[in-house]
């Protein structure tokens, strides 16, 4: 079990399917609103509200004590998760051949793409791929080509803890297949490293 040394915030949404629909009704709790957002702070074996107003938020859920509640835990973000891994990108486009004529955004859509993280799997026809590349089509321009498609790395499209994660199975990637022998921690150090003035 992995121990929490200080105090740390998430975010969870909180649903209670087995309770009476009448409860939409009560006091303050919003029934276009069903599933609200309320932050959390880790204390030592439990979580409690972080703030006044989250604490207010699960007043108005009209809880009874010993209810099981069924949450789903996210980390929050910080616009330094998105800086750092642009930072990533960055350290790329400075070192890597391969990425050097790109800024650092479209380095990390790039490895994104190289290395299935973050992605969707799509299917392309060849001659569209051709198209969209600038290249010939050198086979049936009908022929699905399967090719990944990064995701937006935006808050509001991707919870806290994927993108921890992400940034993670990235730096895995580029140890393995780009700068070969090198710890993803090594690589991490590097981004850290980096000046603030980076994207």
């Amino acid at each position: 079990m992995m121990a929490i040394r200080q105090p740390m915030s998430a975010v969870f949404a909180m649903t209670h399917q087995t309770q009476p629909t009448t409860w939409t009704n009560q006091g303050h709790f919003r029934p276009d609103d069903p599933t609200p957002a309320i932050g959390l702070r880790v204390v030592r074996g439990a979580l409690v509200p972080a703030t006044q107003d989250d604490q207010e938020q699960l007043k108005r859920l009209n809880l009874s004590l010993n209810q099981v509640i069924h949450a789903q835990v996210d980390f929050q973000r910080t616009p330094a998760g998105l800086k750092k891994i642009h930072r990533l990108g960055q350290l790329l486009v400075e070192n890597c051949e391969m990425f050097a004529h790109m800024d650092s955004h479209q380095a990390i859509k790039v490895l994104q793409s190289l290395s299935g993280v973050g992605c969707d799997v799509v299917s392309v026809p060849a001659g569209t791929l051709a198209d969209l590349t600038g290249r010939e089509c050198k086979e049936d321009p009908r022929k699905l080509i399967t090719v990944f498609q990064p995701w937006s790395l935006s808050p509001r499209t991707m919870s806290g803890a994927q993108f921890a994660r992400l940034y993670d199975q990235l730096c895995r990637y580029i140890a393995t297949d780009i700068w070969e022998h090198c710890p993803p921690e090594t690589i991490n150090h590097w981004v850290e490293a980096l000046p603030s003035s980076c994207p």
